[in-house]
């Protein structure tokens, strides 16, 4: 538990060498060519946390990549597309304009519903087409705690980037939330990707990655990078190359956070999870009349 403020309407927080000021109703995103939709729903504009071990949990929808489509492309979403598509396209660093892509793109899910890719995308000349789905982080656990250090630095007349980074430690983040509910997503537009002849990327921030790690079996997952694969997992981190600098943090893919694989294996993996455990269905067993049984 604990996190402190890591980004505040795109300005980090970690450095002194400016004042970071309050943000206003209507004030822009500075990762999408739009307004900042947290500023539009009434709450803080913190884009992003940092846990105790210094680690960025993306708290905003549209930090990493925002998906809206009725706005032309920000600088900061043709960064971030062109890095996957170095990342997953052979050989590395991909020309701009070789990179075509779609945002909320409609895929069948159903006779009566319809799933939505956050990206397709496509190389010019190249067979592989590509379902992507962005999952920077998710909530946090504690958020009014986090929103009351928020306010105490916007009320506060000699505010600074100090007091707005103060440790919250009644905060914290929600790794198992985040994965819950992309679940379902993942396993319908996975499928959908591979039925119509694509593969499918789910791009997340560092510590979700280590978390899909550290709940199976990474072992068991053939190395497919520079072969035929289905699935890329391309894990987000802090690009820490250079001097911390105003500005938001830089993100770079991290390479040590990479999994190309077979989808199906992928699949499989979460479906065949857990252990027999028969002595679940024997023991002292409560009636409901209110006697106890005992089952062999």
């Amino acid at each position: 538990m604990g996190v402190s403020v890591a980004e505040y309407l795109g300005q980090r927080t970690d450095i002194d060498s400016y004042t970071i000021e309050p943000a206003e109703a209507g004030a822009m995103c500075p990762f999408m060519n739009s307004y900042c939709s947290k500023l539009q729903q009434g709450y803080e504009p913190v884009c992003s946390v940092r846990k105790r071990t210094g680690e960025m949990w993306i708290t905003c929808k549209n930090r990493l990549c925002a998906t809206l489509k009725s706005v032309e492309l920000h600088p900061h979403q043709i960064g971030m597309l062109t890095k996957i598509a170095d990342a997953v396209y052979d050989p590395h660093h991909v020309a701009s304009s070789d990179i075509l892509v779609k945002r909320e793109e409609p895929l069948k899910a159903s006779s009566k519903a319809n799933y939505n890719a956050d990206y397709v995308m496509v190389r010019k000349g190249d067979t592989k087409k590509l379902v992507m789905e962005m999952q920077g982080g998710g909530e946090t656990s504690g958020t009014g705690a986090i929103t009351k250090q928020v306010l105490k630095w916007r009320n506060t007349p000699n505010r600074s980037n100090r007091i707005l980074r103060e440790d919250v430690a009644k905060a914290g983040t929600i790794e198992t939330n985040a994965w819950r509910r992309q679940q379902e997503q993942f396993i319908v537009k996975g499928n959908v990707a591979q039925m119509s002849g694509g593969a499918i990327v789910f791009v997340v921030g560092a510590p979700l990655y280590d978390y899909l790690r550290s709940k199976l079996d990474w072992g068991q997952f053939k190395e497919l990078r520079y072969h035929t694969w289905s699935l890329a997992i391309i894990g987000i981190s802090e690009d820490k190359q250079n001097i911390p600098n105003e500005g938001p943090v830089p993100l770079k893919v991290d390479e040590d956070r990479i999994l190309f694989t077979n989808y199906s294996y992928f699949l499989q993996a979460l479906t065949n999870q857990g252990y027999p455990t028969p002595g679940a269905f024997t023991g002292n067993f409560l009636s409901l009349d209110g006697s106890v049984e005992v089952v062999n």
